[in-house]
């Protein structure tokens, strides 16, 4: 069997998280490979969504680092816009999708990145407490990547889970999963038609009582450069009461692009869908798809400003917001989010919302019966740290992991699994892993302090200032 030539970090997925770590590791001096199984990295962060919790509710700066290089880099080309402040959602910006691509790819080449596109983890190597290689697929056949630190950015920890390392799924109590998505752009959009109905009907605009933050105003609305809401959803009442709408959503989510009369529309929804099953995520694929289908037929048929509108992208594979939670060296909470904790070992700061899909009809979040066609969302007021702890597993000596599946509790990953808190964790697992691995001692062993000099240097925000 093949064998790749050794690395001193090797970075599995390259989605939003992946990404920043292989760069984030190659600009600390570690040589870095990325295997990814599409072609090309940045993974949910290229679908045009927009970007929630760069900074705090009060206002104050929590995406630091090479995360938020990306954003310069992106307004350079005019593909990108500074934060605003949200009254509901906290803080937003947005990017060009395709341009992310681009200049994700780019920044990692120019930091010394090596690729291993088009490729698939199969099983891991170990030996005791350390993970010393990977099986990987393609279409060379099977081949072994060996390193001496890894860094698991696969959103479903397949590393942690294929070296039987300790993890929990979903919902504490009974293993359930947020629902799955396939979010979708749309061209040909009349946003003026949009600003007309909601200004005739302003109650679109209410905070449902799930959320903890203020109505944004369509004054708000009209002047921001590329703004996400949540509305139509009388609408969608009356099209469900008369048989003529099926999707357990209860409001469609709309993100705009600056200056261009296309959107990225949240408005799809399945649950209990097992995301690591590959039958199960088959017949997502199929079905929201298919919801897709029926999704632009109703716009176009039943909401202001989608007469004319046309689909211009679906993305590369169903939005699946939550899996497995690495069990680590120490797990976040929502109390710890909500009251904006800090910790001595913090790596970075986290301000995406507390945002919890409904599991299902009468399931609880935070202690509150919900539809099950809803959302809780709470506006974190104060960013919180994140602890280095927290992308540790317990089960490995030579393993950081970064994205959705850092140790946390259900409800915490709501907000961990922020592409901005993705960016942040990408960021610190892979300078932890590169230091360790350069110092030559086990992940627990490298002096904190140091890695947070190195973070701090490289414009990670670490303190709320």
């Amino acid at each position: 069997m093949k064998s790749r030539r050794y690395f001193d970090v090797v970075v599995a997925g390259a989605g939003t998280a992946g990404a920043i770590a292989a760069i984030a590791s190659a600009r600390s001096g570690a040589r870095t490979l990325l295997v990814e199984q599409y072609g090309y990295i940045g993974g949910l962060f290229s679908t045009g969504m927009t970007l929630l919790g760069a900074s705090d509710g009060e206002g104050f700066k929590a995406l630091g680092g090479i995360g938020d290089e990306v954003f310069k880099r992106l307004i350079e080309y005019d593909a990108g816009t500074i934060t605003a402040v949200d009254t509901l959602y906290g803080s937003v910006k947005t990017h060009d999708p395709e341009l992310a691509k681009l200049v994700l790819l780019e920044m990692a080449r120019a930091s010394g990145v090596e690729f291993l596109l088009h490729t698939f983890i199969v099983d891991v190597i170990q030996d005791g407490r350390e993970i010393t290689g990977l099986l990987v697929a393609n279409k060379g056949g099977l081949e072994i990547v060996g390193g001496k630190f890894f860094v698991d950015c696969t959103g479903d920890a397949d590393i942690v889970r294929l070296g039987n390392g300790e993890f929990t799924v979903g919902r504490e109590t009974d293993s359930l999963t947020q629902p799955v998505t396939t979010i979708f752009r749309v061209g040909g959009v009349d946003l003026n038609e949009i600003w007309k109905y909601l200004r005739e009907n302003p109650d679109e605009l209410d905070v449902p009582e799930t959320f903890s933050g203020t109505s944004q105003t369509l004054e708000y609305l009209q002047k921001t450069p590329g703004v996400h809401f949540d509305t139509f959803k009388k609408i969608i009442l009356e099209a469900r009461n008369a048989g003529e709408y099926d999707i357990q959503r209860d409001g469609i989510g709309i993100s705009t692009l600056p200056g261009r009369n296309e959107v990225t529309v949240n408005m799809t929804r399945i649950h209990s869908v097992d995301g690591l099953d590959p039958d199960a995520l088959s017949r997502a694929e199929v079905e929201l798809q298919g919801q897709v289908l029926k999704a632009i037929e109703f716009l176009k048929n039943k909401i202001p400003g989608f007469k004319n509108s046309r689909i211009i992208s679906i993305p590369h594979q169903v939005g699946i917001r939550e899996t497995l939670h690495v069990k680590g060296d120490y797990k976040l909470t929502p109390d710890d989010i909500m009251n904006g904790q800090d910790f001595p070992d913090q790596v970075g700061r986290g301000a995406y919302p507390l945002d919890v899909h409904d599991i299902h009809v009468d399931s609880e979040v935070l202690g509150r019966k919900v539809s099950g066609g809803g959302v809780t969302l709470l506006k974190i007021n104060r960013s919180y740290g994140i602890p280095a702890r927290c992308l540790v597993p317990v089960s490995f000596d030579n393993v950081t992991v970064a994205g959705r599946s850092i140790s946390a509790t259900h409800e915490a990953a709501g907000s961990i699994r922020g592409q901005s808190v993705c960016l942040v964790t990408g960021h610190a697992a892979g300078t932890y892993a590169a230091l360790a691995s350069l110092k030559n001692c086990s992940i627990r062993d490298l002096n904190i302090s140091r890695l947070q000099q190195v973070l701090e240097s490289q414009g990670a925000i670490l303190q709320r200032n």
